[in-house]
């Protein structure tokens, strides 16, 4: 019997050892960083961003997605189609990392070398049939105003950007204490309605923000206002891709309102700033 299963073992170790491939040796792909690129400024505004992985495929096949900065080994030798996207962190969570669609990908035809490194430094750009409504506080008549709804106590209003922290001269700023303890700003329903009768199709929100206390995002209809996402104090400036479209799937209007919130918490006076605020949408 013990020789019986020595026998088996012993033939198990070959098969197993026959099977074995010998993959070969890597060529390696880095990425150190990453840029978004402005076709049209009138139309699509700024170029910040907040890509924080690439998702790569191999002559259309998935190899993986990576967060910047990344090396990561390419078993495919010789001529390759590298195809790069633009991967974010969907609402800020990193555990909803996605591809972001309204960045166009990256094609490039290479060759690859067994244990060579190559180095890339995609430049992603906005896809051409993208659909933008921009807030870069620059212009005199800020879109997010007033709303007829609901009550507030003071309104958004130009900061100069004196330290230069975007291209642009402005950016909004809502300041909240005990004599005006409650803010409520909205975009306007006649000048600026948002319409969108196709639930499949994705809505997003881009900005920059830095807080002190937390405010909310919200969408408002005709009957009732819906909060999509919170953001906690940050001293400093993040970017950030906030996905509507699962608020509007459940809450269908004819149109929508995007709309920004916060109450005084009571300690300090509160300071939330906002910069290059999107809607980004399809043609």
């Amino acid at each position: 019997m013990r020789l019986f299963l020595f026998a088996l073992l012993v033939a198990f170790t070959i098969l197993s050892s026959c099977d074995g491939k010998d993959e070969g040796v890597p060529a390696y792909i880095q990425i150190d960083t990453i840029a978004v690129v402005i076709n049209d400024e009138a139309k699509e505004g700024a170029s910040n961003h907040a890509i924080t992985d690439v998702w790569v495929y191999i002559n259309g096949n998935y190899q993986g997605n990576y967060e910047i900065p990344a090396k990561f080994p390419i078993l495919n030798i010789g001529n390759q189609k590298i195809t790069l996207r633009a991967g974010i962190k969907l609402n800020g969570i990193a555990a909803t990392r996605e591809e972001y669609p309204f960045y166009q990908y990256i094609d490039i035809d290479t060759t690859l070398t067994e244990a060579k490194l190559m180095t890339l430094t995609p430049k992603f750009s906005y896809i051409s049939n993208a659909s933008f409504w921009i807030e870069d506080f620059n212009q005199a008549d800020i879109k997010i105003g007033k709303t007829p709804q609901i009550r507030t106590d003071t309104t958004i209003q130009h900061v100069e950007d004196s330290l230069h922290t975007s291209p642009q001269l402005y950016y909004g700023g809502i300041f909240v204490d005990a004599e005006r303890p409650n803010f409520i700003g909205a975009t306007n329903t006649e000048t600026d309605p948002i319409y969108y009768s196709d639930a499949d199709r994705r809505l997003m929100l881009e900005m920059q923000y830095k807080n002190n206390q937390p405010f909310y995002v919200s969408l408002i209809t005709d009957v009732k206002k819906i909060d999509v996402e919170v953001f906690m104090p940050s001293s400093e400036w993040k970017t950030i891709y906030v996905d509507l479209t699962p608020t509007i799937k459940l809450n269908p209007s004819k149109k929508y309102s995007l709309a920004f919130s916060t109450v005084y918490d009571g300690t300090k006076t509160g300071k939330i700033y906002l910069n290059n605020v999107k809607l980004v949408s399809y043609e």
